[in-house]
């Protein structure tokens, strides 16, 4: 291939490119220069070309002499050049000029000065140029190594991602408490657009026990791009283990808090198809299981939770995560007591309505949300012939004292409110004040209206999200009432049945 000259500008100076296919370059400096000089230009020096360009050192007197002549020709057809061939300098100077007598003695002096001039400005711009790429090289490399620390940007905290839930086998003596996923946003460089290209998430498990010890999180998966982490869940527990999916099957033990991968039951299984593991679309804790079944249901698994080994049967489909409770599925407006007493808790209104005497009742009724005064009352009741309803015989107050919305706690929508011994009790839940300002409370009231102990959880009444029964102690899941200009922290409080005492945990994290 014949060799070529590219000339590169930048203002009053360049580059000068000469060139002999892809393979062998060589690439020089110019610059405009003063006086007679139009322009100088470096392609090196011999001990340069003899450690950098080596197949370029037995042809440096022709290469020197093409570039002189390409450049002439492309951008200085009035020049002449003088070539120092050990220092690889090409002084263009306009044609007639330094040719004859003492001046031109002097013209190759001057010439000679300003060649070395030259040179001496090129290496230093060489040797700038070599500390410049080298400070950037430093600051790449520090930026790598330190990771995204640098110049990152990433919340304070994590937040809750979907619903907590509760934890923990049949077994008393399993681990149980409540859990909840966190999203955390990963260190990352500023965002610009404000499309969020630079952003992923990570997903940890937040584990709050119902012995009263301090919560762990557990990181399960780091770097989730895009939305890939909004369709996580917790799956459920088998006991001895909580199986979640964050973007991919995951495991937390209870005991110890390591933690189980698709790997490790592949492992644990190892003549059974990885594709078991792969869909959590299919997989719920049925019977106190993690249960998986195939693409088209024709096959299930059952997974034992203290070896992971897996056994093959029928596949069963469950619906519970589709079917999420309302909180009034934990509420009751009056139920008849173990004496056939009825119990509840009704408005004026109420009371001269569907509760009033001669009015039919089941043995639960179900609490509503509408936010009027109530007072607890008793009543006497007949039964229907087949039992299934009572009718109101005679029914008045507990007493004047009212509670603004309120309803009475059970453990779930088929049940009668939570019946606690000595003394015989129920736990009621109420509003504690009218407005922005209202805070949920929960009470402890005896059969005969007594208040054995309120419980005001500081949550707001209006915002509660969820309820987590149990026979020991509800949890509630809310946020602090609003404050203005500051966000409000979404809580989980843990009241004890028995005592009223109040536990709360931050799911900021």
């Amino acid at each position: 291939m014949p060799p070529t000259v590219t000339i590169i500008e930048h203002g009053r100076d360049g580059q000068v490119l000469y060139s002999e296919g892809l393979l062998h370059t060589l690439t020089g400096y110019w610059e405009f220069g003063g006086g007679e000089v139009i322009t100088s230009i470096s392609m090196g020096s011999r001990d340069e070309w003899r450690q950098h360009q080596p197949w370029a050192l037995e042809r440096r007197t022709s290469i020197l002499r093409f570039v002189a002549e390409e450049v002439i020709r492309q951008r200085a057809p009035s020049c002449s050049p003088t070539i120092d061939e050990e220092q690889g300098v090409i002084l263009l100077k306009k044609t007639g000029e330094g040719t004859s007598g003492t001046s031109g003695a002097k013209d190759e002096g001057s010439s000679s000065a300003q060649a070395a001039a030259f040179v001496r400005r090129y290496k230093k711009y060489k040797v700038m140029l070599m500390f410049g790429v080298l400070a950037v090289a430093l600051i790449a490399g520090a930026i790598w190594w330190m990771g995204k620390k640098v110049l990152s940007v990433a919340p304070a905290n994590g937040v809750p991602l979907n619903e907590a839930v509760r934890y923990g086998g049949p077994d008393p003596s399993d681990p149980s408490g409540i859990a909840s996923l966190v999203q955390y946003t990963d260190p990352h460089l500023p965002e610009i657009t404000g499309r969020g290209g630079n952003t992923t998430t990570s997903i940890s498990v937040l584990l709050i026990p119902s012995s009263g010890g301090e919560p762990k999180v557990v990181p399960l998966v780091k770097e989730v791009a895009g939305q890939g982490y909004a369709l996580a869940r917790i799956i459920g527990s088998d006991g001895l283990t909580l199986w979640c999916d964050a973007v991919g099957l995951f495991g937390v033990c209870l005991h110890d808090h390591s933690l189980v991968t698709a790997k490790d039951l592949q492992e644990a299984n190892p003549s059974l198809d990885t594709h078991w593991w792969n869909d959590t679309r299919s997989m719920d804790i049925i019977d106190g299981r993690l249960h998986i079944t195939n693409d088209d249901r024709s096959a299930g698994l059952d997974v034992d939770a203290a070896t992971l080994k897996a056994t093959a049967v029928a596949s069963k489909v469950s619906r519970t995560r589709f079917n999420k409770p309302a909180q009034t599925d934990y509420l009751a407006a009056g139920f008849l007591t173990r004496t056939g007493a009825w119990f509840g808790l009704h408005s004026a209104a109420e009371l001269e309505g569907e509760f009033k005497p001669g009015q039919w009742v089941r043995a639960v009724e179900s609490g509503e949300e509408a936010k009027e005064q109530r007072r607890l009352c008793t009543g006497t009741t007949e039964p229907s012939s087949d039992g299934e309803y009572h009718r109101i015989q005679s029914i008045s107050p507990l007493g004047e004292s009212t509670y603004l919305n309120a309803a009475l706690l059970r453990l779930s929508a088929t049940e009668a409110p939570l019946q606690l011994a000595d003394p015989t009790s129920v736990l009621m839940l109420y509003t504690s004040a009218p407005g922005l300002q209202g805070t949920l409370v929960i009470a402890r009231v005896d059969l005969n209206g007594k208040v054995i102990w309120t419980a005001d959880t500081g949550l707001d009444r209006f915002l509660l999200q969820r309820i987590l029964p149990d026979a020991n102690a509800f949890a509630f899941v809310g946020t602090r009432p609003p404050v203005e200009g500051k966000l409000s922290e979404p809580l989980v409080v843990i009241v004890d049945n028995s005592t009223g005492k109040i536990t709360s945990h931050s799911l900021w994290r």
